[in-house]
C-alpha cells in the first residue's frame, strides 16, 4: 500500500516537473541584453522613420528581433507563464516576421524599394500570417508541430510539414536578401562598402545560430541560439548608423529622393569607379544600372569632355556641349565627398540637360542681334531723316532752316569772343535764261557742280555753306576777316567760272556774282548781315555780274 502511494507522489512529481518550463537566469538575462539592444536601435531608426521606408523597415525588423529575445527570456526565467509552452509560442511572432522585414530591409537600402508594391507585400505576409494560425491551432491538425513538442521543452527546432516549410520560405528570404546587399557591397565601392559589411557581419551571425540550432548541431541542445546573436546584430546596426553615417548619407530614402530627381548624379570612388547612377543620369547619358562598378573612363570613352572633367577637376560647376548622346548641353557640378575623418573618398557629379534652355537662350541672343540692328537702321534712318532735315537734296549744302537755327549762335560766339564773322551770298548770273536754254536737268546739274565746289573749299565744323533759295548760296565764315573773305569769295567765282558742266554731250559753264557783309560791321544780327550780303550781291549784278562786292567798297572789284 505504502509502495503505491509513493508510485503515485512520484509520478505525480514528475509530471508536475515536466509541465515546468526550464529556468535559466543567465539565459534569461543575456536574452533580455539582446532583446534591449535590438529595442534601443529601433528607437533611434524611428526618430529618423520620416526619412524614408529605410528607416521604416529597420524599426520593424529590430522590434521583430527584441519581440523574440523577449519572450524567449520570459520563457527561460520561469516568472510569468499560463502555461510550460506560451512564451515558447509566443517569439513566433518576432520569428516570422524577422525575415520579411529584413528583405524589405534589404530592398530599401539598396535602391530596390520599387519592387515592394502593396500588392508583393500582401503575398509576402501571406506565410508568416498562416505559420501563426498553423502553430497556435496545432492541437486540431498537428501540421506545425507534428507531435514534436513537448512540454518543458525551450526550443521550437523541429516539427511538422508547415514547421519546415517555414524555415525554408524564412531562409529562402534572407538568403535573397543577403545576395542583394553582397551584390550592392561589390558595386558600392568605399563610399558604402563599410556600411553594407558591417550589416553583413551583424545579420550573418543570427542566421548562422539559426542553421546551427535547426540542425541540432549546437553545443547546447534544446536551446535556440539565434535570439542571442541578436545582440551582436543589435550592435553592429548601431555602430553603422553611429559611425557609418548609416540613413544620414546615400542611398538613404534612395527610392524617395534620389530616382525622383530630374537632375542625374553618379558617384566616383577613388579609382574612378562609378559607385552609384540615378535613373536620370542612365537615361541622360545611354547608361545602366550596371554602370555600378565600372571604371568611368571606359563608361564616357565617347564623350572626351565628361572624361577630363571626373579625371582633372575635384570641385566646379560646368557647361559642356556632346554631340554623342543627341547633341546636349549639359551643366554638370562636381562636388568631392570626404569621411567622418575628412578623407577624400570620391566625387560626386550632378548634372541636368540645358538644351532647352540653350535654345532659348540662342533665340533670345538672335532676337537681340536682330533688334540691336533694327536699333542701328532706326538710328541710321534718324540720322539720315535728320541729315535731310538740315541738308538740301540736290546740292547736300545745308539748307535755309539750318543757317537761320545756326547763324545767330554763331553770332553770340564771334560777339563773346570779340571776333568777325563774314558772310558771302553767291547767285548764279543768268540761271532762269540758262534752265530755258539748257533745260532744268542742265540747271540742277551746275547747281549740284556748284554745292560739291563750295563743299570742298570750306572747312567743317567752322563755315557753314547753304543753299538759301533757288540759285541763290550762302557762306559763314566764322573767326575769319572781312579781307580773307573777300579772298575766298574771289577763290570760289574764278573756280567756278573755270569749270565745265556735262550734260549728255555738251560742256556748260556759268558764272556767280558774290556779295560779302561781315559782322559786326555791317549789322548786329544775322538777319542786318544777310541784308548786308545781298545788298553786296545786288550791287555785284548790277555792276556787270561774274564780280565780287564787299559793302561799302568805293568800286565793285573784277579781276
Amino acid at each position: 500500500m505504502n509502495e503505491t502511494v509513493d508510485l503515485q507522489i512520484l509520478s505525480t512529481l514528475d509530471q508536475t516537473l515536466t509541465v515546468e518550463p526550464t529556468q535559466n537566469l543567465l539565459y534569461s538575462l543575456l536574452l533580455l541584453v539582446a532583446a534591449l539592444a535590438c529595442g534601443y536601435i529601433a528607437a533611434v531608426a524611428w526618430k529618423r522613420v520620416q526619412i524614408g521606408p529605410t528607416a521604416s523597415s529597420i524599426v520593424l525588423f529590430m522590434l521583430a528581433s527584441a519581440w523574440w529575445g523577449l519572450t524567449y527570456s520570459i520563457h527561460w526565467s520561469g516568472f510569468f507563464h499560463s502555461s510550460g509552452l506560451f512564451w515558447l509560442d509566443a517569439t513566433y511572432l518576432g520569428v516570422v516576421v524577422v525575415p520579411t522585414t529584413y528583405f524589405a530591409f534589404a530592398l530599401h537600402y539598396t535602391g530596390n524599394g520599387k519592387w515592394l508594391t502593396r500588392r508583393i507585400i500582401a503575398i509576402l505576409a501571406i506565410e508568416p500570417v498562416l505559420t501563426l494560425i498553423m502553430l497556435w491551432t496545432d492541437k486540431y491538425h498537428g501540421w506545425f508541430f507534428a507531435d514534436n513538442q513537448a512540454a518543458g521543452r525551450s526550443a521550437i527546432l523541429d516539427g511538422g510539414p508547415w514547421f519546415w516549410l517555414n524555415v525554408t520560405y524564412s531562409y529562402l528570404l534572407i538568403l535573397i536578401a543577403f545576395v542583394i546587399l553582397v551584390r550592392f557591397a561589390h558595386s558600392s565601392g568605399s563610399l558604402h562598402g563599410k556600411q553594407v559589411n558591417i550589416i553583413l557581419a551583424g545579420s550573418l551571425v543570427p542566421w548562422v545560430s539559426s542553421v546551427i540550432s535547426v540542425l541540432n548541431i549546437s553545443p547546447v541542445p534544446d536551446l535556440d541560439l539565434t535570439p542571442f546573436a541578436f545582440t551582436l546584430t543589435g550592435i553592429a546596426f548601431a555602430y553603422a548608423l553611429f559611425r557609418l553615417n548609416l540613413l544620414s548619407i546615400v542611398p538613404v530614402a534612395r527610392d524617395a529622393l534620389v530616382e525622383i530627381m530630374t537632375d542625374g548624379f553618379f558617384v566616383v570612388d577613388l579609382e574612378n569607379n562609378v559607385v552609384d547612377i540615378n535613373l536620370a543620369a542612365q537615361e541622360l547619358l545611354g547608361l545602366s544600372k550596371l554602370s555600378i562598378g565600372r571604371n568611368a573612363e571606359e563608361l564616357f570613352r565617347n564623350t572626351p569632355e565628361l572624361v577630363e572633367l571626373y579625371k582633372n577637376v575635384r570641385e566646379g560647376q560646368f557647361e559642356f556641349f556632346t554631340e554623342y548622346y543627341g547633341q546636349r548641353h549639359l551643366d554638370m557640378r562636381v562636388v568631392s565627398l570626404y569621411d567622418d575623418k575628412n578623407k577624400f573618398t570620391g566625387r560626386l557629379y550632378i548634372f541636368r540637360d540645358i538644351s532647352k534652355q540653350k535654345t532659348v537662350e540662342l533665340e533670345i541672343q538672335k532676337a537681340n542681334e536682330q533688334l540691336q540692328q533694327q536699333i542701328s537702321e532706326i538710328k541710321t534712318l534718324q540720322a539720315e531723316l535728320q541729315r535731310q532735315a538740315v541738308r538740301d537734296p540736290l546740292t547736300e549744302l545745308y539748307n535755309r532752316r539750318y543757317l537761320e537755327e545756326t547763324l545767330e549762335k554763331e553770332l553770340s560766339r564771334a560777339d563773346r569772343e570779340g571776333t568777325t564773322l563774314c558772310i558771302l551770298m553767291l547767285d548764279i548770273d543768268h540761271f532762269k535764261a540758262f534752265n530755258d536754254t539748257y533745260g532744268h536737268r542742265a540747271g540742277d546739274a551746275v547747281l549740284r557742280e556748284l554745292g560739291k565746289l563750295l563743299l570742298q573749299n570750306t572747312r567743317e565744323g567752322g563755315d557753314i555753306a547753304c543753299r538759301y533759295g533757288g540759285e541763290e548760296f550762302v557762306i559763314v565764315f566764322t573767326n575769319t576777316s572781312l579781307q580773307h573773305a573777300e579772298q575766298r569769295a574771289e577763290e570760289f567765282r574764278k573756280a567756278f567760272e573755270t569749270m565745265l558742266v556735262s550734260v549728255g554731250e555738251d560742256q556748260l559753264s556759268a558764272t556767280v556774282s558774290i556779295g560779302v557783309a561781315a559782322f559786326p560791321v555791317h549789322g548786329s544780327t544775322g538777319e542786318e548781315v544777310l541784308h548786308a550780303a545781298d545788298t553786296a550781291l545786288y550791287r555785284a549784278k548790277e555792276a556787270g555780274r561774274n564780280r565780287t562786292v564787299v559793302l561799302d567798297h568805293p568800286q565793285p572789284r573784277v579781276t
